[in-house]
């Protein structure tokens, strides 16, 4: 009883710590970076963030130029990215007088049209 209690606890600290410390971690940095960037003379500093183009747009796609003042990187397309829908999605009418579909329904109706398609297939 309460000793589940107290390990469920636990385990939910340690988690929320864990989570913060990369994003402490970073921000550690940074302000080491900051200190270090401090030392260097403003001619250095202007010429060297003239040269990373910080002004400059990073396009999202061909059509949309995205916003300016930071540095593109590129992820790997390789990488599996599925992330399911959590919003649960019903063809026909909204009105607020009919009643909510069941799942049930919805899974019993795509069974049905997959049968038919095949049927018609062959």
């Amino acid at each position: 009883g309460m000793l589940n209690i107290l390990i469920a606890q636990l385990t939910i600290t340690y988690d929320k710590l864990t989570s913060d410390k990369e994003g402490f971690a970073m921000k550690h940095r940074a302000s080491i970076c900051l200190d270090i960037e401090s030392f260097l003379p403003k001619k250095w500093r202007r010429k060297f963030f003239a040269e990373m183009k910080f002004d400059n747009p990073l396009p999202f796609t061909m059509s949309d130029m995205g916003p300016g003042g930071g540095i593109q990187a590129f992820e790997r397309d390789d990488v599996p990215r599925y992330v399911p829908d959590r919003i649960l999605r019903f063809t026909g009418d909204a009105s607020p007088s009919d009643p909510w579909p069941s799942i049930e329904e919805e899974d019993n109706n795509e069974e049905e049209q997959g049968r038919e398609e095949r049927e018609d297939q062959e």
